[in-house]
């Protein structure tokens, strides 16, 4: 049995309180740079000087930020619905079907994750600019979709290689199709699995700022993400108590989805990473 020695000890903390720095300095230092007064922002005290709910108060009151809120709401839960059916529909097909070429298509599946976002991009941008969809929300709604397919479509078909083929040719023998194989048996079965995707998605499309900068210019459309750089960012000065009241309040969505919907999302992921 491995015996803790005091060595050993001061060594763990040691990295523990190294590595809670990095994960929650970060975090402490923009809770705080939010509520310290305009005139205070560069002021070295932490946690110890005026504070104040100005800055987030003219974030929630501000229409320009509350739209950007709404547009990321509606990407992010969009994308995420999208890419759970898509990856639903394709994992189902290459975990219970065989038929010529299945093996190829996988593997392309997993060799678009070996390209930069930033390759991509420029793919994409040509292919949006000629279908006419550029600058609409199907541009992003499309992209993210595309980012979330290989590990979504990979993680449900794991999970669905676990479901017996006699349940399924029980079904059929029963007379059922095959959709309401699918909607009746086989998703409600995997719905732990199916909501981590979505989980995944959606925080996918939540953070990104590349995408939804490049190829959603109008204003009135922008994201939040890229609302805010475009906002608060400028090359004479920045406003940086506005924009970690505007971070913060930019987390909070993601949060609330994960905590609420976490033990779905470990369970689908664990259950999907093994294979029965």
């Amino acid at each position: 049995m491995f015996r803790k020695t005091p060595g050993f000890r001061v060594f763990f903390w040691i990295f523990t309180v190294t590595i809670g720095g990095f994960i929650f300095l970060p975090l402490l230092w923009m809770i705080n740079t939010a509520l310290k007064p305009a005139a205070e922002t560069f002021t070295l005290d932490f946690f110890t000087g005026t504070k104040t709910m100005e800055n987030f108060a003219h974030i929630v009151t501000d229409g320009k930020i509350m739209r950007y809120l709404r547009n990321s709401l509606l990407v992010s839960f969009g994308s995420s619905l999208m890419a759970t059916i898509v990856c639903a529909f394709a994992a189902y097909s290459f975990s219970k079907f065989r038929y010529r070429g299945r093996k190829l298509v996988m593997g392309l599946f997993m060799m678009s994750q070996a390209f930069p976002q930033a390759i991509l991009l420029l793919s994409i941008y040509v292919l949006m600019q000629k279908t006419g969809l550029l600058g609409s929300y199907w541009a992003l709604l499309i992209s993210y979709v595309v980012f979330t397919l290989p590990v979504g479509t990979w993680t449900l078909k794991s999970y669905f290689d676990q479901l017996p083929d006699s349940l399924i040719e029980s079904a059929r023998i029963d007379g059922a199709g095959n959709l309401k194989i699918m909607f009746q048996i086989v998703f409600p079965i995997t719905v732990p699995g199916m909501i981590s995707i979505a989980i995944y998605g959606f925080v996918w499309s939540w953070n990104d700022l590349l995408y939804s900068m490049t190829l959603v210019t109008d204003a009135t459309k922008r994201t939040l993400a890229s609302g805010l750089v475009m906002t608060f960012l400028g090359e004479a000065s920045t406003n940086w108590g506005y924009m970690m009241a505007a971070s913060i309040v930019a987390a909070i969505p993601v949060t609330i989805v994960f905590v609420f919907l976490q033990r779905y999302f470990i369970q689908g992921l664990t259950a999907g990473a093994v294979k029965g």
